[in-house]
């Protein structure tokens, strides 16, 4: 892993190199595996548009969505409320 020896005195509390160079390694992710999966939806007949790849990827975006749906449920009559009086939705 290489660092470029020009840095932004901002960030002279953080220490990238280090903590990356910590990491390395350790991931859960394989980059084989990963690549595979890519490939596989590159050649699936029918791919949906977003999919995310990792354990990670996948616990993240699991808890985003909830905490999406639980927002949009929460703020339904709001969103709602917006039509032009008498407008019908179309059947």
């Amino acid at each position: 892993m290489a660092f470029a020896d020009a840095k932004n005195s901002a960030y002279d509390h953080l220490d990238a190199e280090k903590s990356m160079k910590a990491r390395n390694g350790t991931q859960a992710g394989d980059p084989r595996k990963g690549a595979e999966a890519m490939y596989e939806l590159a050649v699936a007949k029918d791919p949906p548009l977003r999919c995310v790849i990792g354990t990670d990827a996948y616990s993240g975006i699991k808890d985003k969505l909830e905490k999406y749906g639980k927002n949009v449920e929460a703020w339904k009559e709001l969103s709602n409320s917006t039509d032009v009086e008498g407008y019908q939705k179309p059947s």
